[in-house]
């Protein structure tokens, strides 16, 4: 097992850390979204700790992120930057084919139907989609630079 460096939280309130322990960090990842029921788990938020940070100790929240909520049915993937200027901006995910500039029409529930977003079709993912840009960004900590992203 080697030390862990990201904090994964589920449903926006239990957190810990991402671990190598079963799985690679990379094949753990995709096992826990793999489990989103849109129920009993709904949510998942992947961030990298401090460098340094004692994940046996605190769990740090942290400015930048990525998150996405949903089920099988689909998701929608969010990323939190922060700029030079120190701003927050919160982007919605979109797929490379995407780019529409008319009102979001698929809506997206979770948490059984008491919470949803409006999205544009190229934005609903796969579990197995979301996966790969939780990898990408857990890797490099953004999305692929082909993705859109829509401020929100």
């Amino acid at each position: 097992m080697t030390t862990p460096t990201h904090i994964l939280q589920e449903n926006g309130s239990s957190r810990f850390p991402l671990i190598d322990a079963l799985r690679s960090f990379e094949d753990q990842i995709r096992f826990t979204l793999t489990q989103m029921d849109g129920s009993s788990f709904w949510a998942l938020s992947l961030w990298r700790a401090p460098d340094g940070a004692n994940l046996r100790a605190s769990l740090p929240h942290s400015e930048e992120y990525i998150q996405c909520a949903g089920d099988a049915e689909g998701v929608t993937v969010e990323v939190r930057v922060v700029d030079e200027a120190g701003t927050a901006h919160q982007y919605t995910v979109g797929k490379p084919t995407g780019g529409d500039e008319s009102e979001p029409t698929e809506t997206i529930r979770w948490d059984e139907g008491r919470h949803s977003a409006k999205v544009h079709p190229h934005e609903v993912f796969t579990l197995d989609e979301a996966a790969d840009l939780f990898v990408a960004y857990y890797r490099d900590n953004h999305v692929p630079a082909d993705h859109t992203l829509r401020e929100i």
